[in-house]
């Protein structure tokens, strides 16, 4: 087959879509999208129109630079002018679809600039999803996407039946705002002045204008911001410790969501389950929560996990109101008060509602939690393990162990030695944590709570952590070691945190039932399955019936 060249002469009828894509210099995929909107001819499989090509090439691709640059979506810097440039050239051309400008846009944004902005377009397949949730007539309720970019959710929006001048849009990036327009325009022949280049943190509405009924958005994740910015914000929108770019986007839109109307967005998994996010969770849980929904990791480059919440803006008096929790193309149903009492206010989505009860179960045994009543420690941070560990002793050295090294019931022989002038260390516990009499060391990344019971006074590196009990602790630290490492907390810690590294917030949110060995002098599971009443069935467990 001929070698295509974006002005050269082909003289066969057909060409194969890997030949297009290598000779313009993009990637397949993106020539299909051209097939998809019409600009390529598909003929027989994998196969194009080389009339197509010619066409294409003359009234849209020839006069781009765009298109020779299209398939660089993975460098590292980009110089934004050029860009702006080249969507410009290519909005001059009307006959140009303004879905195919939206993604050649998306695909020069450097990998740089994304993360710096923390900005990451919805694909259509995840914004559709979203308006599963309406009803079917949509035409008199208004929309609005707060960071709307080069308007994804707002051409579903137009697709699900809303008019397009009851459809609002915010963005602060100019270029995304000119395709945002086109693509409204293309679909429903409507110029609209509602797509506003205004950052929505700032948005004040006048008393008289009406709030949204349904926002549907994809803020910014982990932005950053000045700390007085933040500090400003956080007051204003009563964020609390959620001092994320997309906690303030989350609370920003209920202020301006109307009574019963719909807040849906897209978010890192972090919103979830971290710490930051507790205040944002429990403004979630005081509202009725519609949809939890897993799209796994849709974002090409970026290892988090995006999930969605879809909920009301209404104050949730029903405890039975119930949570659909999708995860990819399954479904569990949860009741909303099986979340509210989670610690950290946690929206876990694994946890089904079977399991919610037990581990609601678990909290309510008399218990006491770590919280204030231990002493933590982080590993030796040496700053350059390479320099200072050695594999084998030497004067002036002490062993130190890794976390994998530390087991339930051992702990390996040393393997390193590190000088034991601790001075030249970049971070070190108390020296007197590390020399208790007792203490637990554990596993810091791990899937399973693995802590030991050392009496030898042992260092250990960051890869592992310590605790120490307060004197008024309920029960001895051999005692606690048991019940932490018992199969019953290693799958409650799992169902609550969904997580591979053991953090201290975490251990101090479990309910640790002191009151076992008032009834059982030593430890044993079936014992103390027995004593929470439950069951195990099925690598899960159930309350006794």
């Amino acid at each position: 087959m001929q070698q295509l060249t974006i002005f050269g002469e082909l003289n066969e009828s057909v060409i194969s879509i890997d030949d297009v894509a290598s000779s313009i210099k993009v990637s397949t995929a993106t020539v299909r999208n051209w097939i998809k909107t019409g600009y390529l001819i598909q003929s027989g499989k994998n196969q194009v129109s080389v009339e197509s090509v010619k066409q294409f090439n003359a009234k849209i691709a020839g006069s781009q630079k765009l298109v020779a640059r299209a398939n660089k979506s993975q460098k590292d810097d980009h110089n934004h002018d050029d860009i702006s440039y080249s969507i410009d050239l290519l909005l001059e051309n009307k006959s140009i679809d303004g879905a195919l400008v939206s993604d050649q846009y998306e695909q020069l944004l450097s990998n740089a600039y994304k993360n710096k902005e923390g900005i990451y377009y919805t694909p259509d397949e995840i914004a559709q999803r979203f308006f599963e949730h309406l009803p079917t007539d949509c035409g008199t309720l208004t929309f609005c996407d707060p960071c709307c970019g080069s308007g994804n959710f707002l051409v579903a929006a137009l697709k699900k039946g809303f008019k397009p001048e009851n459809i609002y849009g915010f963005d602060l990036d100019p270029i995304a705002i000119k395709i945002t327009k086109k693509r409204i325009f293309d679909i429903s022949g409507h110029k609209t002045n509602n797509i506003h280049q205004q950052d929505f943190l700032d948005v004040q509405f006048s008393p008289h204008d009406d709030a949204f009924d349904v926002i549907f958005t994809n803020p910014p994740w982990g932005k950053k911001l000045e700390k007085s910015r933040k500090n400003k914000l956080a007051a204003a929108l009563s964020a609390g410790n959620s001092q994320d770019t997309s906690a303030f986007f989350f609370f920003q839109c209920l202020k301006h969501l109307k009574k019963e109307g719909l807040l849906g967005l897209l978010l890192q998994e972090a919103f979830f389950n971290i710490a930051t996010f507790e205040d944002a969770r429990k403004k979630s849980l005081s509202l009725q929560i519609i949809s939890l929904i897993d799209f796994g990791k849709p974002f090409k480059g970026l290892i988090t996990k995006a999930r969605g919440i879809v909920l009301k803006n209404t104050v949730n008096n029903d405890l039975t109101n119930v949570v659909a929790v999708q995860i990819r193309n399954t479904q569990h149903l949860r009741t909303q008060a099986s979340f509210i009492n989670k610690p950290k206010s946690i929206l876990d989505f694994t946890c089904s509602q079977e399991n919610a009860e037990v581990i609601s179960h678990l909290f309510s045994i008399d218990h006491v939690k770590l919280a204030g009543k231990a002493r933590f420690g982080l590993g030796i941070v040496t700053g350059n393990n390479d320099k200072h560990c050695i594999n084998s002793p030497k004067s002036g050295y002490i062993p130190v162990y890794k976390g994998f090294e530390i087991f339930k019931d051992k702990v390996s022989e040393a393997t390193n030695y590190i000088p034991s002038d601790f001075s030249q260390y970049q971070q070190v516990a108390p020296i007197s944590l590390y020399l208790a009499k007792e203490k637990l060391i554990y596993r810091f990344i791990s899937s399973d709570l693995v802590f030991y019971h050392d009496t030898a006074q042992r260092f250990i590196l960051n890869s592992a952590n310590m605790l120490a009990l307060n004197d008024n602790f309920p029960i001895n630290i051999e005692n606690l070691s048991h019940l932490l490492n018992s199969k019953v907390l290693n799958w409650l810690f799992k169902s609550l945190f969904d997580t591979h590294k053991i953090l201290r917030a975490d251990i101090e949110s479990l309910p640790i039932h002191f009151r076992y060995f008032e009834k059982y002098s030593v430890f044993s599971e079936s014992d103390y399955l027995n004593y929470l009443d439950i069951e195990e069935a099925n690598g899960t467990y159930r309350v006794k019936k």
